[in-house]
């Protein structure tokens, strides 16, 4: 006689996206159709007077309000299932909102003042009550919009993380003119991308974060976003920044300090951890195997780290040897060689013979009459061997450099160029910035550990 042994079901894992196909296309449809409404808004607001502008602004961020009720009524959904609600801690939040809010004007003026980059005169705002008006609205229209209703219905349907880049990356479209981009020269266009498209997107990922780490409440958010725009555009002094790099780096480090703040002083419940990051509530063994998958990711880091480490110190240290000259690369400071090289061209200079330079070659040389190191334009052989002297001129200055340069202050010849990637020497804080970002957000994003 055989016993029988019950047999255990094992436990399934449930589903923690409560999303549908159906609320993700709603949701895309929708943010398609804000971003739309915004490039068909830069193409007619530039025949409108002020007044009508400032009608077609305020009917801009009302079709937006719309698009959003529209989409969430398709959807069967109300607005308090995307964070409009008063939250328990009413007080609290709104306080953490206001920490937020002084830090950023601190980092955003302060540094600006206390490095001596001048106050110049705001811009005159149209009115006090129109901003009054007009900040909560807009607050509305891109936080409710974007975040409250975009990001919470996609991250029903698909990571969180995917869910946050998407919504950021519709909200930089959103603020972006895309029409006006093909009329602006190269240098404009990556200015603008920069001081617009990544800003936005970057802001973009830390309202979308600290929505999430709300328990999914938008008042903070909206507090937050509402006073940041009626005070900025409020104050009567802005900061003279020296040039657009330095002002979008300090923009991005004031939001990376957000995204820090927010990453570390928000601490979403064990709950709703557990479920956005896909684990079962309940068994041990998910939390073991989500702590052995960080540890794993944390050793994946550590060696990436560390080969990008060997491979940056051997391009330092080997390339002047391989190039044969002691500065193998050089970033375009000025606009002298426009159009053939662009403010922030970045050069790869190589050592060549004398007898290799022509007239046409562009060379890098040290002279006491031009600022060290110079790229310009050889457009005369003064004299040839065994001593040889070259003249010399930028491809935009009218007349020839004021002295000739002796092959011994000749650095290299030009062999290589990439335009763009020269602001990042010539603005170490700017690429300073970037690396601080790439360190600071993925640290912010990692939830808690359970």
């Amino acid at each position: 006689m055989s016993a029988e042994f019950p047999v255990r079901a094992q436990p399934v894992r449930p589903h923690y996206r409560g999303g549908s196909r159906r609320s993700l296309l709603i949701a895309l449809g929708a943010a398609g159709a804000a971003v739309v409404i915004a490039q068909l808004y830069s193409l007619w607001v530039g025949s409108l007077s002020v007044d009508l502008s400032v009608l077609a602004y305020v009917g801009l961020v009302l079709a937006v309000i719309g698009l959003m009720l529209l989409a969430a009524r398709l959807d069967g959904r109300s607005l308090k299932d995307f964070g409009f609600f008063a939250p328990a801690n009413l007080s609290l939040t709104l306080l953490f909102a206001t920490l937020l809010l002084m830090t950023e004007l601190a980092l955003r003026l302060d540094p600006g003042f206390l490095f001596g980059f001048g106050k110049v005169p705001a811009a005159a705002p149209l009115g006090f009550g129109y901003l009054l008006l007009t900040a909560p609205l807009l607050a509305v229209a891109e936080v409710g919009f974007f975040f409250g209703y975009l990001t919470r219905t996609l991250s029903r349907s698909l990571s969180l993380r995917n869910a946050v880049l998407l919504s950021a990356g519709f909200f930089a479209l959103f603020s972006t003119n895309l029409p006006f981009l093909p009329i602006l020269g190269p240098s404009a266009a990556v200015e603008y991308i920069f001081s617009t498209t990544l800003v936005s997107f970057v802001l973009g990922i830390l309202v979308a974060l600290y929505y999430y780490k709300s328990q999914w409440n938008l008042v903070g958010p909206l507090a937050y976003f509402a006073s940041v725009y009626a005070i900025l555009s409020l104050l009567p002094v802005g900061v003279d920044f020296p040039s657009w790099e330095i002002q979008f780096t300090s923009v991005l480090i004031a939001d990376a300090v957000l995204l820090l703040i927010v990453g570390v002083g928000l601490r979403e419940p064990r709950l709703q951890s557990l479920r956005y990051l896909g684990e079962r509530i309940g068994p041990k063994r998910y939390r073991f195997r989500y702590r052995a998958r960080e540890e794993r990711e944390t050793r994946g880091l550590l060696w990436t780290g560390a080969v990008v480490g060997v491979v940056a110190i051997s391009f330092v240290y080997g390339l002047p040897q391989v190039l044969g000259t002691a500065h193998p690369i050089l970033a375009i400071a000025t606009g002298s060689m426009v159009p053939t090289l662009e403010r922030g061209t970045l050069v790869v200079v190589e050592h060549v013979a004398p007898a290799a330079i022509t007239v046409g070659t562009i060379i890098a040389f040290s002279v006491a009459c031009l600022p060290s190191p110079t790229v310009h334009r050889v457009i005369q052989i003064v004299s040839g061997g065994p001593n040889w002297v070259f003249q010399t001129k930028g491809d935009a200055n009218h007349a020839k450099d004021p002295c000739t340069v002796p092959y011994s202050a000749v650095e290299g010849a030009v062999v290589g160029i990439v335009p763009y990637v020269g602001f990042l020497i010539l603005d170490p804080l700017f690429a300073a910035s970037l690396v601080i970002l790439l360190i600071v957000i993925p640290l912010a994003w990692r939830s808690p550990r359970l």
